[in-house]
């Protein structure tokens, strides 16, 4: 049996865990039915999500996104009025440099521990563990994809990392982009951020289309079967 630890809603008393987050989703499920973390606890990422896992678990679980229509500012805000330190991990080194820049704009007292771009290897990726141990930082975020971004997190963690660690999935990437901000103001009030996303990120149709029905109809199949079993934190 598959277990899958959701968090309701999130909290800054979180940025004081020591503990690996990530985020879910009808696309990325899929990574979770094929290896699902043994130490990860999840938010709901979109409404869709939210909605289902709310109906599913008899609990209100809010939507939760590592961007900033949701908690990217409240955890980098925190993190920088508590003096605490964050280390970025993802994105090419173009768009990471570039991510940085904005960040530190936007930030201006965050500790930046440290950073580093998202490709690399396995034997590589144990020497970034070590450089994140040795920063001294309270934050990890990871952009490498689902999948690859919950094993580094729980890896990093295994190496020694006392802190919490969110995965943000594209955040960097999308944000380095963007001229402001990914989404607009009013794209993000009407609820239309998966269409935007397409318009701007065409080989995410797919996404939308294939894989989110697909693994919904999947998800419904173990619960049938009872394959799954959901908790809920707060």
């Amino acid at each position: 049996m598959i277990r899958l630890e959701l968090i309701g809603q999130f909290s800054p008393k979180l940025l004081d865990a020591n503990q690996a987050y990530s985020f879910i989703n009808f696309a990325s499920i899929g990574s979770f039915f094929e290896k699902a973390p043994s130490s990860v606890a999840y938010f709901c990422d979109g409404m869709l999500m939210s909605t289902f896992m709310s109906r599913v678990t008899g609990r209100t679980i809010g939507r939760v996104s590592f961007d900033f229509t949701s908690i990217a500012d409240q955890v980098l805000g925190s993190a920088e009025q508590q003096g605490k330190r964050v280390y970025f991990v993802g994105a090419r080194q173009s768009e990471l440099e570039l991510f940085i820049s904005k960040i530190k704009a936007l930030y201006p007292h965050l500790t930046i521990a440290g950073y580093h771009n998202g490709y690399f290897d396995a034997s590589q990726a144990e020497g970034i563990q070590a450089d994140i141990c040795r920063s001294e930082a309270n934050i990890l975020i990871v952009g490498l994809g689902a999948g690859l971004q919950e094993q580094f997190e729980q890896d990093a963690m295994r190496a020694g990392f006392r802190g919490v660690a969110f995965t943000c999935g594209g955040f960097i990437r999308q944000e380095a982009l963007a001229t402001r901000q990914y989404y607009p103001a009013v794209i993000d009030r009407l609820h239309m951020r998966a269409f935007y996303r397409m318009y701007r990120e065409p080989h995410t149709i797919k996404r939308y289309f294939i894989d989110y029905p697909s693994n919904f109809l999947h998800l419904l199949a173990m619960l049938a079967r009872h394959k799954v079993a959901i908790s809920v934190g707060e």
